[in-house]
This record gives C-alpha cells, structure tokens and sequence, in this order.
C-alpha cells in the first residue's frame, strides 16, 4: 500500500504541475462551455418560437453536455494517460522503478487512479453549468445524479483501456492514436450491432456486441436516468480486465530486466 501511495502522489503532482494537462482541461472546458452556451440560447429560442412540440428542459441541456463529454473520451482519455508508461519506457527509468520493493500492480494502480483523480476533478468542474442550469430551470437531482455517476465510470473504463497502449509502446503519440482508436471502436461497436441485426443469422452475434459497446452501458440507460447493476458491472470489469492485462504487459517487462 505505501508503494502504491507513493505513486499515486507523484503522478497526481505531475499531472497538476503539467501545462499539457492544463491545456486539455481548458480545451474541454472551453468546448463544452460554448456547446451548453449554445444549447441554452437554442432551448430558450425554441421555447420561445413554439416551434417544438414539447419544450426543451434544464435536464436536456445538462445531459447533452455530458453526453459530448463522455464521447469525447476517446480523445481525453489517451492523452492523459499516454506518457504515464510510455515516457518511462523511452526514458529507461521503468526497469529502474522495477527493482525498488513495489509490486507491478502497485505501481499500474498507482498511476491509473492519478489520471482517474485528474478526470475526477474535470468532470467535477462541470457541475457548474448544472449550478447556471438551476437559476433558470429545475433540473432532476436523480437524473444528474445518475448521469455523473456513469460519466465517472465510463471516463475510468476508458483511461484503462488507454492505459494498455502507454505500457506496450515507448512512442507516446502512438500509444494515444492507439488508445483513442480503441476507445472509438468501442463506442462505435453500437452501431456496428444495429449493422449486423438487419442480416439474417448475425441476431447473436449483433445482440453481443452491442452488449460490449460502451454507449449500451452509458448513453442508452444512465444518460437518461436509469442505473442498473449489469451498466455498473460492465464498467468495473472492463476497468479492471484493463489494468490487468497492463499490469501483465509490465511485469512482463520486469521479467526481461531481470
């Protein structure tokens, strides 16, 4: 436990002392902003028109935001996480860091739950459109509720994934179009599913895959309000299947060192 401590207080520091950190979180936050700035200008003019049959809500705004947040991942997700292995294999400290008294998956956990932290903090900075959305409508605390909780799970799902590709490359530009392209594919095996359920004979094969994909889990239930145990699930196992093959990937490196 003191190793993964360690770790995680070294990463966690970086990560609030790095500008390329800092740039992707003003990046975000400046997007998401202009996209809720624009989608409350669009709600109230709509409502204001009478040209929708049913008016545009506080909790519609909120959730579209979260909703661009979370698909968003495949890009935030990699960069946060591409230089946490990487630069320590291209710079030869790992195999160093591998002979101090400290478990491989101390070490994986250790920088895993620091960018989780680091997003933790991002997505926590977005309850304030939610506060801005509360003085002109009344959004539903259980829905926004339940819409963070699975944005949290789905950001760290999605960091793990992307932590694979920073243990297997020394190339940090690599291992984020690595990561980013594994992070898309997930979320685009949706629609892959919805491809293959119009073929005869690929039902089964439609109905799994679309049970893999990441909006299944996320989008199509907790984005709207409805928490169910296997969307948890989903997140905690693909999570910790993630860190385990990276926790492997890098004790195979230990091996070779020794």
């Amino acid at each position: 436990m003191r190793a993964f401590w360690a770790v995680y207080k070294r990463e966690t520091a970086q990560f609030f002392r790095s500008n390329i950190a800092y740039a992707i979180a003003f990046g975000m936050l400046l997007f998401l902003g202009l996209l809720f700035a624009s989608n409350v200008y669009g709600g109230v003019q709509a409502n204001l028109s009478g040209f929708v049959s049913q008016p545009i809500t506080a909790d519609q705004v909120a959730l579209s935001t979260l909703g661009v947040l979370t698909f968003l991942m495949f890009i935030i997700a990699p960069l946060l996480t591409m230089r946490l292995l990487a630069e320590e294999n291209r710079e030869g400290t790992l195999e160093v860091l591998m002979t101090l008294p400290m478990s491989d998956a101390a070490f994986v956990l250790g920088k895993y739950f620091a960018a989780w932290t680091f997003y933790t903090v991002l997505l926590l900075l977005t309850v304030v459109f939610v506060l801005l959305l509360s003085t002109i409508g009344a959004p539903d605390p259980g829905l926004t509720i339940t819409a963070y909780v699975g944005a949290w799970l789905y950001g760290g799902a999605t960091l793990a994934l992307s932590l694979i590709w920073s243990a297997v490359t020394e190339d940090q530009i690599v291992a984020a179009f690595l990561g980013a392209a594994t992070v898309i594919m997930m979320f685009l095996a949706g629609d892959l599913a919805q491809i293959l359920a119009t073929r005869e004979g690929l039902t089964g094969a439609s109905e799994f895959i679309r049970t893999l994909s990441l909006p299944a889990h996320y989008q199509d239930t907790m984005l709207v309000g409805v928490l169910r145990g296997e969307d948890i699930a989903y997140f905690v196992l693909l999570t910790i299947f993630a860190l385990f093959l990276t926790t492997l990937i890098v004790g195979s490196r230990r091996w070779r060192a020794t």
